[in-house]
């Protein structure tokens, strides 16, 4: 085959441009040749990968201080994608504004309303007397302070570099142990990567123990679980089911054990697939 009839790569991820998402598509796929699109939700994220309209999305799946992206734990259950890798950035926040822009310019501080959450220490000491309103993404925030006088945006440094806008504080969030975790959902596994989990989700018949059955066989046989929680199932109230992380890759003899008896455990199980970690 000819270098000229390969096609590049299509990546899809949650947008705007300079998303702390697209950062960790960067990450991952920069050195591929790999075509990147912005997407509005993560619903069209995975839409579009299952459509085959694009190889691999890029969505996030938890962070560190603000707890598990609850929707795409809920698409994964519902969709035939599998996670094919994973990655986590650093989130840190920086004061963005017009080139040109003072601190004693600035009537009004806008961003996502997890980073104005996250630098409240920051606003309340250094802009305290500034309007403080949330934006739908930290991009389109820093997009609209570059554009006006008097106007301040948390965000990343992607994302004044996207826009032209001027970092006058950086680092300004208030824990420095804030990160994103970020998936790949597509239907082949990425070669590249560290480590190896495997996820799945499962749901229990409603009877006591029934919890401690499932997670028997991963500790009889010394395999670490990295993640579990429970998830209400949609249409059905006071039911939930499980996404669960563990080490280990899904065709090992000690993971395919394990995974067989706990089908005999559920009532419902779905093998999300093996992933390794882009450092």
């Amino acid at each position: 085959m000819s270098l000229a009839t390969v096609k590049p790569l299509r990546i899809v991820f949650l947008g705007p441009r300079a998303s702390f998402t697209e950062e960790a598509a960067l990450k991952i796929f920069s050195d591929s040749g790999a075509v990147f699109t912005p997407l509005p939700s993560i619903r069209e994220v995975f839409r579009t990968v299952e459509n085959n309209d694009a190889d691999y999305g890029v969505v996030a799946l938890e962070n560190s201080l603000e707890g598990s992206i609850g929707e795409t734990i809920d698409l994964l259950a519902n969709s035939n994608l599998r996670i094919c890798g994973e990655t986590e950035i650093r989130i840190k926040h920086n004061l963005i504004v017009k080139p040109g822009t003072s601190f004693n310019d600035i009537k009004l501080v806008i961003s996502h309303p997890h980073a104005l959450a996250q630098c409240r220490n920051f606003i309340e000491s250094r802009l305290k007397n500034a309007r403080v309103e949330p934006r739908p993404s930290t991009s389109d925030a820093v997009k609209e302070a570059v554009e006006n006088s008097g106007v301040a945006a948390i965000g990343s440094e992607l994302a004044a570099y996207v826009y032209g806008g001027e970092i006058i504080a950086r680092g300004i969030e208030d824990h420095r142990d804030n990160y994103t975790r970020f998936i790949v959902i597509g239907r082949n596994a990425l070669e590249k990567g560290v480590g190896m989990k495997t996820a799945i989700i499962f749901t229990l018949p409603h009877r006591p123990g029934a919890l401690y059955s499932a997670l028997e066989p991963f500790a009889l046989r010394g395999l670490n679980l990295t993640k579990i929680e429970s998830r209400p199932i949609k249409g059905k109230p006071w039911e939930y089911l499980f996404f669960m992380e563990f080490e280990g890759y899904e065709r090992d003899e000690r993971v395919s054990e394990a995974i067989e008896e706990l089908k005999r455990r559920t009532t419902q199980i779905k093998l999300l697939g093996s992933y390794r970690k882009v450092p």
